[in-house]
């Protein structure tokens, strides 16, 4: 049986836990509830699935993926992708995307189909959004205004239990200096 996993970014507790809140007041004020079963996160990698036995290939393969130099990352506003999905911008930059293609690098044998570019963003709504409630959803959010930063020094491998997402390893930024270059 295959498991199930996916790769992001989780912010510090501070600021998960005010984007959880926020998760729990729109699912509250709209009834839709599937972005509160996933860690506050922004996805890096998508869910895929991985035969147990390959586990310990896929953790090596992450291992080579720390080599990334830290990153600040700014979170402003909101946004959506039409017609379900609601979402704080997380703005793309160099270190965000030049980390999302490591891991496209190192990753891809483990991967049936390529990611593609990265969309950062943290979900507050998804799935259960029928398109009049995204509508409803997004004139409210349109409205307000959030602002968080934070340093990327990490990232982090989740896996599905069957219920719900669990942290199953973290990978610590190890930047190295590069080589020396032969100028001839």
């Amino acid at each position: 049986m295959q498991s199930l996993f996916f790769i992001a970014i989780l912010p510090p507790s501070s600021i998960s836990n005010a984007i959880d809140e926020i998760r729990k007041q729109c699912a509250m004020d709209y009834r839709v509830y599937s972005a509160l079963k996933p860690p506050v996160h922004i996805t890096l990698i998508p869910p895929f699935n991985l035969a147990p036995v390959l586990e310990h290939k896929l953790i090596s393969s992450l291992e080579q993926c720390r080599n990334f130099q830290p990153f600040e990352q700014e979170l402003k506003d909101y946004a959506g992708f039409s017609p379900r999905v609601v979402f704080i911008n997380a703005l793309k930059n160099p270190g965000i995307t030049a980390l999302h293609k490591i891991l496209r690098k190192h990753l891809k044998i483990y991967l049936e189909k390529d990611p593609g570019s990265i969309k950062p963003h943290i979900t507050i709504a998804y799935r259960d959004v029928e398109p009049i409630i995204y509508e409803q959803i997004m004139e409210a959010y349109s409205k307000r205004r959030f602002n968080a930063h934070f340093t990327v020094s990490k990232f982090a491998l989740l896996k599905h239990d069957g219920k719900k997402w669990n942290l199953f390893r973290e990978f610590e930024s190890r930047p190295q200096e590069e080589q020396y270059k032969m100028n001839l």
